[in-house]
């Protein structure tokens, strides 16, 4: 089916959601279809489909759903995702309007300024005892790698069966010849485990050295699609992507991180090896939470 009928005309005021519900009414689809493939709730569709943003999450999400839609029904997702700039845009400048008409009387200016003063100070000094606590639980990783590189001493067990060997020729140096011979043969065969052992120790170091890097790790199961969103301490974006159902993600980056996560009831992740809770920062199937 063409796709020229969902593109907006000049002039025309229409939003991505209105557009959507336009190419799945040609395609003869419903909301449930759709919903069970992209994996949202029906109700959520239906506000996307309304323009209704009041009713869905922030526009990270919004634009993990309409990419989910609009690969669903086989568009371009270009159009739909410049109609949503264009059409949130007014929304956000009115409420940056509203906020800025706040009056202050002039005989509060005293209070007004006391009160900033107290915050800034009070926010310093919640800074610093956050960066002191932040390194002080930072070192007791690196004692982890240290232990498993002593294991190398193992090597130092062949050096006995050389002995073993060395102490075969004064046996035949004794007047009986014909039976020294057969004794020779029967301290090699315990020699050969003795080799054996020595190399079991090296895949223990091994399995231990990927967690000298020093980054903490988050590992993500996707059981259902879902949109991810990692920031690391800097602000930068580490991953930024709608995730298929039934794949892995690991991120290592700079702590803390700020995570959001759409769909999170199918999603399970783990940091530095501990499953995390998503239930406790959900809301409306998106999770956001810092990990620290």
């Amino acid at each position: 089916m063409s796709e020229l009928p969902v593109q907006p005309q000049e002039g025309e005021n229409i939003g991505p959601g209105a557009m959507l519900a336009r190419a799945r009414a040609e395609r003869g689809l419903n909301i449930a279809e759709v919903a069970e493939h992209i994996k949202y709730r029906v109700r959520q569709i239906e506000a996307l489909e309304a323009d209704d943003y009041r009713r869905l999450p922030e526009s990270t999400i919004v634009r993990g759903m309409i990419r989910g839609y609009v690969k669903f029904v086989g568009l371009d997702p270009a159009p739909f995702l410049k109609a949503l700039e264009r059409y949130m845009v007014p929304t956000q400048a009115n409420v940056d309007l509203r906020t800025r008409r706040i009056p202050f009387p002039d005989g509060n200016k005293r209070a007004t300024r006391l009160y900033v003063a107290l915050s800034i100070i009070v926010l310093l000094a919640i800074i610093v005892v956050l960066y002191e606590w932040h390194f002080s639980v930072l070192p007791p990783p690196t004692v982890v790698s240290a232990p498993p590189t002593r294991a190398a001493p193992a090597p130092a067990i062949p050096a006995r069966a050389n002995t073993v060997v060395s102490a075969a020729p004064t046996k035949p140096a004794m007047p009986a010849a014909a039976v020294p011979p057969a004794a020779p043969a029967r301290p090699l065969v315990p020699a050969a485990p003795v080799m054996a052992e020595a190399p079991v120790a090296t895949p223990s170091a091994e399995e231990v050295m990927p967690s000298t890097d020093g980054m903490p790790r988050i590992q993500f199961q996707f059981q259902r699609e879902s949109w991810v969103e990692i920031k690391d301490r800097a602000g930068k974006i580490l991953l930024s992507q709608l995730n298929s159902a039934g794949t892995q993600k690991v991120v290592e980056g700079e702590p803390p991180f700020s995570v959001t996560i759409g769909n999170a009831a199918g999603v399970r992740v783990t940091y530095k090896g501990v499953p995390v809770d998503l239930k406790q920062h959900m809301k409306s199937d998106v999770a956001r939470l810092t990990l620290e």
